[in-house]
């Protein structure tokens, strides 16, 4: 919704479409709101200068002064907060409106994310004025207003909003271009993935997402929708191993468990070989991309004997919880985990949990083990390591802990050159591969089922479509 409704200072480009699909550049950011800024000699000061025709959907202009408090917004709610500070925004006086359009962020040093987070879902500009109607003591942001209102400059207004539909109305005089093909957007919640490929084949509909393996079965033959299969790389499958409690706190009990499942035996029979394998045999690390296979041979023998070395040469017994919401996507997976790993002594239970229990479990960290898949929103190496093995956040799921991180993180701010910032690398991804706090399966491919006159699709870093970018023939 967001993404649609609200503009942001800068944004991706997109590449060429290929067979009709679009990718977001990760390398080259562009001006979304602001229509060029300047950089100082010293790279910590950026002066964002805003187009002249930027107006929210009230009619209204787009100030500096509306980007000045939405920025702020930002750095002070817990949920958008850890992706500016990522890029060095930490204080609402680093952000000041120097004129009408201009708006001026100084950093305490420089910063490779900074025009990466201005990016991101995490940081709309919102319509200040607008907004500020409606604050309380005790919602100083604005958030409860804005859950079900909009106060936005995007390519799209909201029309209509309930739980289970969604509609958007193009907004013909945003700044933007190419203006978007589509007049309107329907975002229709159908619970059933079968009945959403159903409806493209009918053409009632045009696209479908969240499809399982079963849903999508037959669709090329069938030949009434087309079947995308696009790259994620920003994506990852794996099985979550609670650190902070027995017996995955110990480093033996996790790599005999990813001693005893055959990898490539679960790629080709649960993941019908679609996606990027994310293990195989030992390769040197290289610095420039994460996240890269781990090197744990089927081995069923060997994770016997470092479960003897543990203390359990008998095994023991585990949970290995499924997110209700995920359930149909990880059943298959979970069963083959359940049979390969009970062949090593590992008897495990698999539990299903709602969606709100899972998420509270989750946060608390009182899942023994778990399957998930999640999406980074930045791609870059570090950024993997930092969201996901380490701190005590929910994204750190397994509740790693490991303080040689630490240093080589700071080196990797600091590197003066690209060797400099692989070689940490190198080292950082060597350390979470073998502690293995996650044991990584794939990088899925997306697949979408889309009606045969729908073109130009582009997959963006969050992963849902972009209604923006689309044509109908």
């Amino acid at each position: 919704m967001s993404w649609h409704v609200y503009d942001r200072l800068v944004t991706f480009a997109l590449d060429q479409p290929r067979d009709n699909v679009q990718q977001y550049r990760l390398d080259e950011p562009r001006g979304d709101i602001a229509e060029r800024w300047d950089i100082s000699e010293d790279g910590k000061v950026y002066r964002f200068h805003l187009r002249s025709s930027a107006a929210f959907h009230d009619g209204s202009q787009v100030t500096a002064e509306d980007v000045k408090w939405s920025l702020q917004r930002a750095i002070s709610l817990p949920t958008t907060r850890f992706v500016l500070n990522l890029g060095g925004l930490a204080s609402e006086d680093q952000i000041k409106a120097i004129d009408a359009k201009t708006v001026e962020i100084a950093l305490t040093k420089p910063n490779r994310y900074l025009l990466l987070s201005l990016s991101t879902p995490f940081a709309p500009i919102i319509n200040a004025n607008q907004v500020k109607s409606h604050l309380t003591t005790n919602d100083p942001w604005g958030t409860e207003w804005l859950k079900s209102n909009e106060a936005g400059s995007g390519a799209y207004q909201v029309m209509t909003f309930r739980p289970d539909q969604v509609v958007l109305q193009r907004n013909d005089k945003w700044h933007g271009a190419p203006q978007p093909a589509m007049r309107w957007a329907v975002f229709q919640t159908v619970p059933e993935d079968t009945t959403r490929v159903a409806l493209v084949e009918r053409r009632a509909a045009d696209v479908a997402v969240g499809l399982t393996p079963n849903a999508i079965e037959g669709v090329e033959r069938r030949a009434q929708a087309r079947l995308l299969l696009i790259p994620m790389p920003n994506q990852f499958e794996f099985l979550v191993m609670n650190t902070q409690a027995k017996p995955f706190d110990d480093l033996r009990v996790r790599q005999a468990i990813a001693h005893a499942i055959p990898q490539e035996d679960i790629f080709r029979s649960v993941f019908l070989n679609r996606g990027k394998r994310l293990f195989g045999p030992p390769e040197q690390v290289q610095g420039a991309s994460f996240p890269q296979p781990q090197s744990f041979a089927y081995d069923p023998e060997l994770a016997r004997k470092l479960l003897a070395e543990a203390g359990y040469p008998n095994g023991f017994d585990t949970t290995l919880s499924l997110c209700t919401c995920k359930a149909e996507y990880f059943e298959n997976l979970a069963v083959a985990l359940k049979d390969h790993l009970a062949r090593a002594g590992i008897r495990v239970t698999i539990e299903k949990l709602p969606g709100a229990r899972f998420g509270e479990l989750q946060t608390a960290k009182q899942m023994p083990a778990y399957l998930e898949n999640q999406v980074a929103w930045l791609n870059l190496p570090d950024y993997w390591i930092r969201i996901f093995y380490r701190g005590n956040t929910r994204s750190n799921f397994s509740g790693y802990n490991n303080p040689a991180l630490d240093p080589l993180l700071a080196k990797a701010d600091d590197a003066g050159s690209d060797a400099d910032y692989d070689a940490a690398m190198r080292e950082m991804i060597a350390i979470v591969n073998r502690d293995v706090p996650l044991l990584m399966f794939r990088q899925a491919a997306l697949e979408v089922v889309i009606g045969k006159d729908i073109g130009n699709y582009a997959y963006w870093f969050h992963t849902l479509p972009d209604v923006r970018s689309m044509t109908r023939n």
